[in-house]
């Protein structure tokens, strides 16, 4: 039994193919770039005592570094988390841009963005709730 010829089904069969290499290159690219995309970290058994005193000594030196007008405000700031307190310290303090703020902290810059907002959202209702209790 002879099998027909059919010029179209090789076409075809040359874009399917073609269609799934620059899928699974595609794929493979984006696997890469979400694997690598995590910070590394080491347990901290591992890291020696000085480096960790030293690290101790910057987060509690960049909060002493400047005093609040008001009391209210440094209680509110107080009630953020320390990653929240680290973002708004280097934007409005020491005035970094956001960019440079994700490369030192090591995570994207609209995760800066993000962090800002939320923790300016959450000043804003613990001063509004302290303000509404007096």
């Amino acid at each position: 039994m002879k099998k027909k010829f059919y010029p179209e089904r090789d076409e075809l069969r040359g874009r399917f193919t073609r269609f799934m290499e620059v899928l699974v290159k595609h794929a493979r690219i984006n696997y890469v770039h979400m694997r690598d995309r995590g910070v590394p970290t080491i347990p901290l058994e591992t890291v020696p005592e000085h480096l960790a005193a030293k690290e101790e000594m910057y987060f509690s030196g960049s909060q002493e570094a400047f005093e609040f007008e008001e009391e209210k405000l440094a209680k509110a700031f107080a009630h953020l988390s320390l990653m929240r307190r680290e973002i708004l310290t280097l934007l409005f303090v020491q005035e970094m841009k956001p960019s440079d703020i994700a490369n030192r902290l090591h995570c994207s810059v609209q995760y800066v963005y993000n962090q800002k907002s939320l923790a300016l959202k959450k000043l804003r209702q613990l001063l509004q709730k302290e303000g509404d209790e007096k």
